[in-house]
């Protein structure tokens, strides 16, 4: 009788080492680097067919799990590199696996900075919901000259190598809702920044997800890569330039934007499927005109080529088919968040 209690034990450790081993086979490990063995930090994992998708640390590591035994496609991508696909069986072969991404040339970088528009300040002040400044919040306008810049004891900050034309602004520090707008700089101005403060108490990594440090961070690197590779072949429109049409659909709103213009966008653009990355992070099939202006705060346009440049890449995350409009290189629609 009381050998009972150790054969149930026993069972019960057998049940977890099962449980453990058949975990460890559906879930591969790796390390994203680049052809000359060094790791390529952020880039994304994919397990086509699987939906699943990671990002790869600092250090190019990833771990991903596979949803049940079968074959998938492990899809790795990176802005500046050549994506990776690599077949894969679950269970696993291999409990760790190394992926190669290929750094593309920068051929646009002289056209880049030939066409550089010219350079203007934009000055601000980040304050909370009770009007007080936001001291050493980290404050980023994609695809400008700075790298970043802190507010000071008043909250004020000053990017002083800021481009004319569209800019998009990041604004963050733990323990506040992250700030995400954009605008059309024409000249040197200063704005009021608003971020709000979280819940006190709130556990530390639900903080620091809720103020902007989450997964979702690479989503705002890779935008502000495109912002930098992309300005002279894409076209970008903030939310400033759809306010002034914000009672039509965003399609025939981006028409009247200097954005649609530069892109030859018509009426007949507006109908048929796209590829939309909504967020930086969901790609969708979708029509244009099934977005409201009103609803936007930002919009990027990149047409498709076979250069293997940015467009293409976009374009590839909406898999086959999408051939109803001239944009299916991929159009990026962020929306606007709470202020």
């Amino acid at each position: 009788m009381r050998a009972k209690p150790a054969v149930a034990v026993l069972l019960g450790v057998i049940g977890m080492t099962t449980s453990v081993s058949a975990d460890a086979q559906t879930t591969l490990r790796g390390r994203v680097i680049d052809q000359n063995q060094r790791p390529v930090s952020f880039a994304q994992v994919e397990l086509v067919g699987g939906d699943r998708r990671v990002v790869a640390d600092e250090r190019g590591d990833f771990s991903i799990g596979a949803p049940a035994p079968g074959r998938y496609e492990l899809r790795v991508r990176r802005i500046g590199y050549e994506p990776a696909h690599v077949a894969v069986r679950v269970p696993f072969d291999e409990p760790s696996l190394t992926v190669t991404l290929v750094a593309l040339p920068r051929l646009l970088d002289s056209v880049r900075i030939r066409e550089r528009g010219p350079i203007v300040r934009y000055t601000g002040v980040v304050l909370d919901d009770f009007d007080q400044p936001v001291v050493n919040a980290r404050v980023i306008a994609a695809g400008a000259s700075d790298l970043g810049v802190r507010t000071d004891s008043s909250g004020h900050f000053r990017l002083a190598k800021a481009q004319k034309g569209t800019m998009v602004l990041r604004v963050r520090k733990p323990g506040y809702a992250p700030y995400f707008g954009s605008l059309t700089l024409r000249s040197e101005r200063e704005d009021t920044l608003r971020m709000r403060r979280l819940a006190q108490g709130l556990p530390e990594a639900v903080v620091m997800a809720e103020s902007g440090f989450g997964r979702d961070t690479f989503a705002y690197a890779e935008m502000d890569s495109r912002m930098r590779w992309n300005r002279v072949t894409g076209a970008f429109a903030s939310r400033e330039d759809l306010d002034r049409w914000a009672d039509l659909d965003l399609c025939r709103a981006l028409m009247r934007t200097p954005a649609g213009a530069k892109m030859e966008m018509r009426e007949r653009d507006c109908g048929g499927a796209a590829c939309v990355l909504e967020d930086g992070l969901r790609p969708l099939i979708r029509p244009l005109d099934a977005y409201r202006a009103a609803e936007v705060e930002a919009v990027e346009i990149h047409r498709r080529d076979q250069t293997g440049t940015l467009g293409s890449r976009i374009g590839l995350m909406c898999g086959r088919g999408v051939t109803s409009s001239r944009f299916t290189g991929g159009i990026v629609v962020w929306m606007r968040r709470p202020r």
